[in-house]
């Protein structure tokens, strides 16, 4: 079995943002952290409760935009979330989640918010189940919001615990995730190509072309390890879950691959 991460590539100096949301209270936005983060992060949004404070302000012009919180809590918006952690629970199936979310004219995907609960208690407390979540949230088209709680951000690193290797990983994986939609802006804006969608809890499979090359996403929402025969593993460019013990390449429970040739 093997994990790994494509290495954190945005800095403070050249900046690729997207078309996505982070969402945090006015006491964090005016903590000593979000100069930080607004200078190497790739979101082009933030969300601050109840409004941006003045050194959130300052910090933000003409780099980012502000956004109230009911552009985002939208009753289209909480149906998406509201399929999409079904889907994570492994409750419906691939198939399944693809008919709840056609069409629903959602404008922002998230998977937690002040009204709703917490991501990693909802995935069960339960490290890889709440990163599975979020590398479906920044895989798909539209505009993601990912909030303080989803990635600790804004905040203190938590010390040993039952937290760390949570957002330790979305460390690894948050800054490559938006940087590939920034870069490969088809991802956000391109309805995918569904390669495989199962009836039951099992593997969902989509694909993305971007100039002469083609991405493919894999998500595994089962109980079972799927074997993946045609994977080309020099191809993997991100993976949660890949096991090589056994003759075919397989894909964990709550696992996610990119393959990108």
């Amino acid at each position: 079995m093997i994990f790994f991460a494509i290495p954190r590539v945005l800095n403070a100096d050249e900046v690729e943002r997207t078309p996505a949301i982070f969402r945090c209270s006015t006491a964090e936005a005016e903590s000593k952290f979000f100069e930080e983060m607004v200078n190497s992060d790739g979101y082009d949004t933030y969300c601050i409760e109840p409004k941006p404070g003045p050194s959130a302000k300052s910090i933000g012009a003409g780099k980012v935009k502000f956004i109230a919180a009911s552009f985002i809590d939208t009753k289209p918006n909480l149906a998406w979330r509201n399929a999409t952690m079904d889907f994570v629970k492994g409750k419906i199936s691939p198939q399944t989640w693809l008919n709840r979310v056609h069409n629903l004219k959602e404008t922002v995907h998230f998977l937690s918010s002040p009204g709703t609960p917490k991501l990693r208690p909802e995935t069960g407390e339960i490290s890889h189940n709440a990163v599975f979540a979020e590398m479906l949230l920044l895989s798909w088209p539209g505009k993601p919001c990912l909030n303080s709680d989803d990635t600790g951000g804004c905040r203190y690193l938590p010390g040993p615990g039952r937290l760390e290797s949570w957002i330790l990983a979305m460390n690894d994986y948050l800054g490559p995730m938006l940087y590939q939609r920034a870069t490969e802006p088809a991802i956000v804006t391109h309805a995918p190509t569904i390669l495989r969608a199962d009836n039951q809890p099992g593997l969902l499979e989509f694909s993305q072309k971007s100039g002469g090359k083609t991405i493919v996403f894999y998500f595994n929402n089962g109980k079972k390890n799927i074997p993946l025969p045609n994977l080309v593993l020099g191809k993997v460019s991100i993976n949660i879950g890949l096991n090589l013990d056994g003759p075919k390449p397989e894909i964990l429970p709550s696992g996610f691959l990119i393959s990108e040739g």
